[in-house]
């Protein structure tokens, strides 16, 4: 949030383009402390456990029950080795690094029964520390070779062996692909792609696709890491072309979130662009593209809009969260220029006439903001599609099942294609994983 003092020195400045540098600059020294990269804990239980009303992790051999958890990632951040091991730093790198991460959930001594209490009580007594424990690198491809028909090198097959083993073992023969937002380092992206792989029973294959923001706001409002952004969607395109072709998934799920939405609705646009040669069904079946999720996504309307139509012959189901409070969003707007952002409920009316005019039956919104005066509450900030119990419910829920809104709990509104969270939510979600799932997690 940028605070309003700082708002009225910005606009005293008046339009000089040198001001206004200076303006951001100021603003980036000003909020660097909300650019330190804090201890991540675990986020709170979602609703659909709380209190033990599911239980997602019953059927899990001994073996995985452990507080340690395993995840895939692939960045385009060039690598760094120091006397801590292998890291990522901010550098951009010309290959997509590809490789396996373990993220720790507890303390150094935890017991999986005190990760299990904590990550199904609806308020844990302590927080869970997550710590990125270890990193593995084992293959690199150069970015710009998508459409390649080489073979795969050792190391690269290494790889995509490592994720069909895990795909075999798995409940959920699906690959989750998370992408970050800015301000964040690749540990961040790789410890959030662990939780929603543990709380959705660790049943699918979770991959973080790091690209190379800052941790500072500062490279965000000059505009550095929105090119940046930009630029990664070839890197993410990489990656979801060497999944279609080599690995076993039977889906392949992307999460984006906010200027992550940047980086993946430009690597999809591409891919729809560079299949020209293919149809509708053509695509589904050789991306195999289930659901995508814009959350709370910071891409201005007109651009997502002319983008959408390419996602939605992609994707089985294309997912828009908006709230009517994202200070994140509404800072973007008014301190970047351009339009409102996809993420935001000033563009939800917008987007809700361009889906019916284009007929893209399976693109949904998610207001979270509706229905909060016969709620009691409204799902605000940025970081609500995980930090709100509520709301990370049904991107869990969704991300296990790929099941359409009316299927996962969401009662419809009075518009066409947009849904809300209703004061039975809770009540709703958990019957409909039972009833979709037969009590089998």
């Amino acid at each position: 949030m940028i605070p309003a003092k700082i708002t009225a020195v910005i606009h005293g400045f008046g339009p000089w383009p040198w001001c206004w540098h200076a303006c951001l600059l100021l603003l980036g020294l000003i909020l660097s402390g909300c650019s330190t990269q804090k201890n991540l804990t675990l986020m709170p239980t979602p609703v659909l456990y709380q209190n033990g009303a599911i239980d997602p992790f019953s059927h899990l051999t001994t073996k995985h029950k452990s507080t340690r958890t395993h995840i895939f990632y692939a960045t385009n951040r060039a690598p760094l080795v120091s006397k801590r091991g292998l890291h990522y730093g901010n550098a951009v790198d010309t290959s997509l690094h590809l490789g396996e991460a373990i993220i720790r959930m507890g303390e150094p001594n935890a017991s999986w029964s005190e990760l299990l209490a904590s990550s199904l009580v609806e308020k844990p007594l302590v927080p869970v520390p997550l710590t990125l424990e270890r990193l593995t690198e084992t293959a690199r491809i150069p970015i710009g070779t998508a459409r390649s028909t080489h073979p795969l090198s050792p190391d690269q097959q290494g790889f995509i062996n490592a994720i069909n083993r895990e795909l075999d073992a798995s409940v959920d023969k699906e690959i989750m692909v998370y992408v970050h937002g800015t301000k964040v380092g690749f540990a961040n992206a790789a410890i959030l792609t662990a939780e929603i792989e543990h709380f959705s029973g660790r049943d699918f294959v979770g991959l973080a696709f790091a690209w190379p923001s800052h941790q500072n706001i500062l490279f965000y409002l000059l505009g550095i890491d929105v090119r940046r952004a930009r630029h990664s969607s070839l890197a993410l395109k990489e990656l979801l072309t060497l999944l279609a072709e080599h690995s076993k998934a039977e889906h392949i799920n992307i999460l984006a979130y906010s200027a992550g939405g940047k980086v993946a609705s430009k690597a999809l646009f591409e891919i729809r662009r560079d299949y020209a040669e293919l149809n509708a069904r053509q695509l589904k079946e050789t991306f195999r593209i289930a659901s995508v999720i814009f959350a709370a996504t910071d891409v201005g309307i007109n651009q997502f809009l002319d983008r959408l139509p390419a996602i939605s012959e992609l994707a089985d189901q294309v997912v828009i969260t908006v709230t009517d409070d994202d200070n994140a969003l509404k800072a973007a707007k008014q301190f970047m220029g351009g339009e409102v952002r996809a993420g935001s409920t000033g563009a939800e009316a917008i987007e809700d006439r361009f889906i019916i005019e284009h007929q893209l039956s399976n693109v949904e919104i998610i207001d979270v903001s509706f229905g909060q005066e016969v709620r009691g509450f409204d799902i605000t900030g940025h970081h609500y599609w995980y930090r709100h119990p509520w709301m990370s419910s049904d991107i869990i829920f969704l991300m296990r099942t790929d099941l359409p809104p009316h299927r996962r709990g969401l009662t419809p509104t009075e518009l066409e294609g947009i849904w809300y969270l209703a004061p039975d939510y809770p009540e709703k979600v958990r019957q409909a994983a039972a009833t979709e799932l037969k009590g089998q997690w």
